[in-house]
């Protein structure tokens, strides 16, 4: 993830290469907040101060932060507290490498985990190469909509998991 840096560097990864989207509100969602809380969006300053010292002090360009309102629409504010606190806490050297606290943010709920086991057991049916997918969007930081897009693609036949999933426009804040 070293282009993107930040927030789940598979989901990110998997958001430009298979979900492309532009910042705003996530296709279809209609429940979820316009914007963080006045204490996310404090926390996510204080991140965004910190990643930029950290891409200067790692000689790194093109590094920008995400707008609150794009995260809200796409993750869940207590987790993405969590991820925030992690990161916050790490040295620049070990700052880009974020994939430690996207996975410690937040606690799986049964719906999530199951997701993941259906979703790996079916790329492993299909022979499919979907399976970074499988924990990102069981990852409890991302909102339970689109763990339900995905959900639905990936009970479809094996010829039509790819296509579902490249229809899926997961935006990609970072």
């Amino acid at each position: 993830m070293a282009n993107l840096q930040l927030f789940l560097p598979k989901l990110a990864v998997v958001a430009v290469a298979v979900f492309a989207g532009t910042c705003g509100s996530p296709s279809g969602s209609n429940n979820a907040p316009s914007d963080l809380s006045p204490t996310a969006k404090s926390r996510l300053a204080d991140y965004c101060t910190k990643r930029q010292s950290c891409a200067v002090d790692q000689n790194l360009t093109g590094i920008t932060c995400p707008t609150s309102m794009c995260l809200a629409s796409e993750m869940v504010e207590g987790p993405l507290l969590e991820y925030f606190d992690c990161q916050i806490a790490k040295q620049c050297s070990a700052f880009f490498n974020d994939d430690d606290c996207a996975a410690s943010a937040g606690t799986p709920d049964a719906e999530q985990t199951q997701f993941v086991s259906r979703c790996t057991a079916k790329n492993t049916e299909c022979g499919g190469d979907f399976s970074d997918l499988c924990a990102v969007a069981g990852a409890p930081i991302l909102r339970k909509e689109w763990l339900h897009k995905f959900d639905a693609c990936i009970g479809m036949a094996c010829a039509d998991i790819d296509g579902c999933l490249n229809a899926v426009q997961l935006v990609d804040c970072w």
